[in-house]
């Protein structure tokens, strides 16, 4: 192989690899919209239908986490989803023109971004006639206040004009509770841990700020959820072009404002799938290279059909 082409190669290679201490998108920073969620995530013709939907947004900032900002929702109606390209609806905003609503704007503590969405009178007339012509899916937009510019995030309804014959709407995920070193992590008690108490042979490498190496604890969280009533089943056409019942696989966002988690994102363990990185939805967190006086970390749930949910816990350090 000539000498530039095993020079191209080698540098591909440790481009991609991973390293547990590059920065990831999981690492929280600045302001962000981590999650948008709609409940419920599915309204279908057939089905009982609320008068509105309740749209709230996951706004995070680690530098100022009561902070009140100026929000405003919108909303819009996109193409069917049989006759949308693949993608193309996905996060992409709501047009600038007549087609757009303006739901609401006003100031909100980042804690309390929401806003009820009534549906559209021609979605509730078609839904209430439970035809097979395919139904335009609402989509939810919502622009929060930032710097150096807003921020903005997207989320659409899922409008089924009729539903398979025996399926529900879809429903957000819950997770039932979530651990931190086996030991149940409440919602409302900060977790207290006395920093870098840990054997020094169960330590992990850590990178500081000066970029020097220090050696951390790492502590196992662990999501659980009843496989029996989160993980739903429905129709949808698989491999051979044909229905097929599906079940849900949940997937797992991971996110901090101090430390690191070993994988940004992590799934439900699938009993088809025979790859290497099919472990169940457990993570690993390593306490920050410094000491802080707390951590926050935050984990997203979706279950690949639009709903979402999500949990926050603290850690406060001794």
């Amino acid at each position: 192989m000539p000498a530039h082409r095993m020079m191209t190669l080698s540098v591909l290679v440790s481009l991609t690899a991973c390293s547990y201490d590059f920065e990831r998108s999981s690492e929280i920073r600045d302001r962000r919209i981590l999650a948008v969620q709609i409940e419920p995530p599915e309204v279908a013709g057939g089905a009982p239908l609320p008068e509105a939907v309740l749209a709230q947004a996951l706004v995070v900032d680690p530098a100022n986490p009561l902070a009140a900002v100026e929000v405003s929702w919108r909303s819009c109606l996109r193409l069917p989803r049989a006759a949308a390209d693949v993608g193309e609806a996905e996060n992409t905003r709501c047009p600038e023109d007549e087609n757009t609503v303006l739901l609401g704007s006003s100031s909100a503590a980042l804690e309390a971004v929401s806003l009820g969405a009534p549906l559209p009178p021609e979605l509730v007339g078609l839904l209430a006639a439970a035809s097979d012509v395919p139904a335009p899916q609402l989509q939810v937009q919502v622009e929060v206040s930032s710097e150096p510019q807003p921020l903005v995030a997207v989320k659409q309804l899922t409008v089924t004009s009729r539903l398979p014959e025996g399926q529900e709407p879809n429903r957000n995920p819950v997770l039932q509770r979530v651990t931190l070193d086996g030991t149940d992590w409440l919602p409302d008690t900060p977790r207290t841990l006395k920093y870098g108490d840990c054997p020094d042979e169960e330590k992990k490498e850590a990178e500081a700020d000066d970029g020097s190496r220090v050696l951390v604890c790492e502590h196992d969280v662990e999501p659980f959820f009843d496989e029996e009533t989160q993980s739903q089943f429905y129709e949808e056409r698989g491999f051979s072009g044909e229905p097929e019942l599906q079940r849900e696989i949940l997937r797992f966002a991971w996110f901090t404002d101090a430390g690191s988690f070993r994988r940004n994102n992590t799934r439900q363990f699938d009993p088809r799938d025979p790859s290497p990185d099919n472990v169940g939805p457990q993570n690993n967190w390593r306490e920050p290279a410094t000491k802080t006086e707390r951590a926050t970390l935050w984990l997203i749930v979706r279950d690949g059909r639009g709903g979402t949910s999500w949990l926050r816990r603290e850690v406060i350090f001794e």
